[in-house]
Formats: structure tokens, sequence, C-alpha cells
């Protein structure tokens, strides 16, 4: 069989996935679907900044290589930050520069296929791979990524998608281009017969719900995060306030 490791703050899929072992490969870097090479770290700090990473939110770095964008995205940006990485050295690699670094509490790293890793609780979602890889793995973004997930990719675009922004990185003697993705859809909460609330935060959240506003909407409003009206919309549907929590896409 073929096992998952990661190191670091759990994932909650992880306990419930079967032992596999997903590194059998040989030669490295030649039978994989992406050879390694790293990003700059400008062009690093650039991604994490075109999808305004915010703390506390969920980052997965598809083909995390040496786990630059995962490190950055947990030291500078606060985001609870996974890599997927199939190639056991640069796993080892990566999972021992974040312990080193003191982010094992917030970073980590998962030994195994970035096709079989569930996403379905990612904010965020980077890549440097090819265009098509991108299209091979786009059937299972658009059914595990939730709707407003934003999707970074380095240089290669995903086909058939419409990039919000496509932008030129400028580093020493070449160019990067970046194109930033936002999963189409809306997550709208369907208010419950429970209308009172005595927590504050809470409250906030549940005099937003109508109906018809949408996650998204709801935590602009707020000036907060999908990811913490999500949470709160848990509490809310605990509570009776919130039925449910229908997803349109």
């Amino acid at each position: 069989g073929r096992r998952y490791a990661a190191h670091g703050p759990a994932a909650p899929w992880l306990w419930d996935l079967p032992l596999i072992n997903l590194y059998s490969v040989d030669i490295i870097g030649f039978m994989y679907d992406v050879p390694f090479v790293a990003t700059p770290e400008v062009v690093v700090r650039r991604m994490l900044q075109l999808a305004r990473v915010r703390p506390g939110e969920v980052l997965y770095d598809l083909g995390s290589g040496d786990g630059r964008i995962v490190i950055a995205a947990a030291k500078e940006f606060g985001a609870r930050a996974f890599g997927v990485e199939i190639r056991k050295d640069l796993y080892e690699q990566s999972t021992a520069r974040i312990k080193d670094l003191g982010l094992s509490d917030k970073a980590a790293i998962i030994n195994a296929s970035f096709y079989e890793v569930p996403l379905t609780d990612a904010d965020v979602i980077t890549m440097y791979l090819l265009t098509t890889v991108n299209e091979r793995l786009k059937p299972k973004l658009e059914k595990e990524l939730r709707p407003a997930t934003r999707v970074v990719t380095h240089d290669f675009e995903v086909p058939g998608w419409r990039p919000v922004v496509v932008e030129e990185v400028y580093e020493e003697w070449r160019s990067h281009k970046l194109y930033l993705y936002k999963i189409p859809g809306k997550e709208i909460p369907i208010p419950g017969k429970v209308r009172a609330v005595e927590d504050r935060w809470l409250g906030q959240v549940a005099q937003h719900i109508d109906g018809a506003a949408s996650l998204e909407e709801i935590a602009t409003k707020l000036g907060v995060t999908i990811r913490q009206v999500r949470e709160a919309l848990e509490e809310l549907r605990k509570l009776g306030v919130v039925e449910e929590v229908k997803i349109i896409k």
C-alpha cells in the first residue's frame, strides 16, 4: 500500500486516509509530472500578496519543493500552510527546515501525490506546475474547492479558467507571469428559526444572514475572512440560527 506522511498541524482528514507509500520512483526528477524548479523569493511573496493570504487561513502549495512558499505563508502571513510534495528528499529537506524555524505548529509538508490529497478545507492554493498538469488537476480543484477559494499559478495557466488578475513579476534576468483565479459560485447561509444570540461576534454574523448574502459578502462587510464567517456559521447552526449553508456553483 501507500502511506501519507506529514509533520506539523494536522489537517483534519489526515487520520482517515489509507496507509500508502507514494515514493516509489528511483530516478529523481525524471519520472515525476513536474521537475523541481525553485520559485524565486520575490515571486513567492508576490504570489501570497496576490492571493491576499490572511492570518488563520489554510493554504496548500501543490508540488511544494523545498517548502519556501509554505514557510513564507506561515512565517510572514500567519497562515496554516501545507505543502504537498511527492519527492522524499524534498519532503525531508523542507520538513527539517520548518522544524528548524520553529514553525511546526503552523506549517507541514505532506509526502504524497497532490492528485490524492483532499483540498476541501483550502482557502488558497498555490501552484508552479506545467499547463498539462494544471489541466489534469482542474477537475479535482473544481470538485473540491469551495466558492471564492483563491488559486495562484506561476507561469502556467489553468486551461479553460478565466483569471481575475494576470501579473508580470520581474526578477533579475527574467520575468514571471502570475495568474490569480477565484473559484466561482456562492455559499449562502439560510436562516433558521432562532434569531436571538447572546455572543457578540456571532450576533454580528447573524445580522447579515438573510438567505441571499453569501459568505464572501458577509466576510467583506465585517472585514474578516471567509473562514472566520464559516466557523461562526457552524456555531450558529448548532444554535438554530442557521438552517444550512447552500452552495451554488
